[in-house]
């Protein structure tokens, strides 16, 4: 497998810790925060609600899983809005005036014995506490992610415990400040899985490390990965890491880990946590604010319904009117347009970035030229694959089927000069396949 060094320089600064964001006056809690689905509102229009009450629910099909949501503030439902979710989609949302006492935020909570539960009632708490799996920037429902998985044997968690994007520092900082908490939720999500064991794979110059006195003997194994070349963070990369372990006797089973198996990110396990521990369903998440067009940046532990305008206030406004909005990483990412879209379970990070730091963004044919081809860590064939879903371009069976190797890395964009949106297609060949 190819990699880069050094793809990504962060220009701004790896934060030691993280700040609380401001309370605002109201919050707009989207009822779409995972699987794709629109959850059906369990409250109505003049409703007081209480921090962490669930305000939606899965329906249909996905009713037996989904992931419930939850007013992240006590308050009143003013009203039901439309808004823009930050992949671009449009949700149907509760707007909600902070009003009235918290019932988690300043107060001690009792951990509960988790050993207790058996793997069944812990997937009803994940549905229930609305934990959702974000590790490769999806925000899937981890029950419904759970249950659906069809390995008969040779099921293992592994844990990247560091961001898939350089450009981003969440995961990395989670990792750091929370490191047993991460442990504890992923030794839940083993739990839950009935996983054979867990793997953690740390970054090679990490600044932590995995107490052995915290995990079972011989139910888990470390492993590194070189955090400053790229790709290093996504499925094919972390499973050659953790095989490489195998080789040790004691850690031999290791050698079976697949892609089947759940991979998780350091959110989602302090996310199992807070919720199976502590009681705390999903309603903050660790944001990443940061940018040259802002007058200061920081890491904010933010309460989910909260804007991106409030944000911004919280950092002291704009010094520069920026030209793009960046969700999720400059390199996995995706562009927004608006201030007023809300934190929902799946923003990581957001950048906001002045017209000089961006290249030409518009489209034309491909030239074919090959250098997609060239950077490809997996040596895919993305011109071809993109020709055959826009262009109906008919490729052998075997070369159509590499589609499913992708890694979603964006290498291919990256150095396309036609700026055309090669790793994006693909997804969407790998998501019809899988919706045939």
């Amino acid at each position: 497998m190819k990699a880069i060094n050094n793809f990504i320089y962060p220009d701004h600064p790896m934060f030691e810790t993280s700040v609380r964001s401001f309370l605002p006056q109201n919050i707009v809690v989207p009822f779409c925060q995972a699987d794709g689905k629109e959850y059906e509102c369990t409250m109505e229009i003049g409703d007081k609600v209480h921090e962490g009450q669930t305000i939606a629910a899965p329906k249909g099909i996905i009713s037996a899983n989904g992931a419930c949501i939850h007013s992240s503030v006590p308050g009143e439902i003013q009203t039901i809005v439309q808004c823009t979710l930050p992949d671009g989609k449009l949700s149907y949302a509760a707007r909600i005036k902070t009003q009235g006492e918290f019932t988690f935020l300043g107060k001690k909570q009792n951990p509960v014995e988790w050993n207790l539960f058996s793997s069944a009632t812990l997937l009803e708490e994940f549905k229930s506490k609305g934990i959702v799996n974000t590790f490769l920037g999806k925000t899937v429902s981890l029950a419904t992610e759970i249950r659906n998985c069809t390995l008969k044997k040779h099921r293992f968690v592994i844990v990247r415990m560091f961001d898939e994007d350089p450009s981003r520092y969440t995961d990395t900082l989670i990792a750091s400040h929370f490191t047993e908490k991460v442990i504890e939720g992923a030794k839940i999500a083993a739990k839950a899985f009935e996983a054979e064991g867990i793997a953690f794979v740390l970054p090679k110059k990490a600044d932590f490390t995995i107490a052995q006195e915290l995990i079972d003997d011989n139910f888990y194994v470390t492993a590194t990965a070189d955090n400053t070349k790229y790709p290093a963070g996504f499925i094919h990369s972390l499973m050659r890491q953790v095989r490489k372990t195998s080789k040790i006797p004691e850690y031999e089973r290791f050698i079976n880990v697949n892609h089947k198996c759940l991979f998780l990110d350091p959110e989602t396990c302090l996310s199992i946590y807070d919720a199976i521990v502590l009681g705390i369903p999903v309603i903050e998440r660790f944001v990443h604010v940061t940018g040259t067009c802002l007058n200061s940046a920081g890491m904010f532990k933010v309460r989910l319904g909260t804007t991106i305008r409030d944000l911004v206030e919280q950092c002291g406004g704009f010094s520069t009117p920026p030209s793009k909005i960046v969700i999720n990483g400059l390199i996995r990412g995706n562009g927004i347009a608006e201030l007023d879209i809300p934190i929902t379970k799946m923003v990581k990070s957001i950048e906001f970035l002045p017209s000089r730091e961006l290249c030409v963004q518009k489209s034309t044919s491909c030239i074919r030229c090959g250098r997609c081809r060239a950077i490809c860590p997996e040596h895919l064939v993305p011109d071809l694959l993109y020709k055959m879903a826009s262009e109906n371009f008919i490729l052998p069976r075997d070369i159509a089927a590499t589609a499913r190797i992708c890694g979603q890395c964006a290498l291919c964009n990256s150095v396309c000069p036609s700026r055309l949106s090669l790793c994006q297609t693909i997804a969407l060949l790998n998501s019809g396949e899988n919706n045939a």
